[in-house]
């Protein structure tokens, strides 16, 4: 393990994912619920719509640390 991971609101991976994943899962949630049986895919597309975002955001945000921490050394 090269590095820790802070589970905190701290960390702004943290904040970022709480961000996302608790708006899509009430989305997700009232879809199922009151959405009926004709589109039973729509909840499911939201949660990995959000995901790859979230994923997307990260790979960028941590491409972006490791040039600042390169560009400081």
């Amino acid at each position: 393990m090269s590095e820790r991971f802070e589970l905190s609101f701290k960390n702004k991976e943290v904040r970022m994912w709480f961000y996302l994943a608790v708006p899509a899962f009430i989305i997700g949630s009232i879809l199922i619920f009151y959405g009926g049986q004709n589109y039973p895919y729509i909840p499911l597309s939201v949660l990995v719509i959000t995901y790859t975002i979230f994923y997307i955001w990260r790979f960028f945000y941590r491409r972006k640390q490791k040039k600042e921490v390169k560009n400081s050394s």
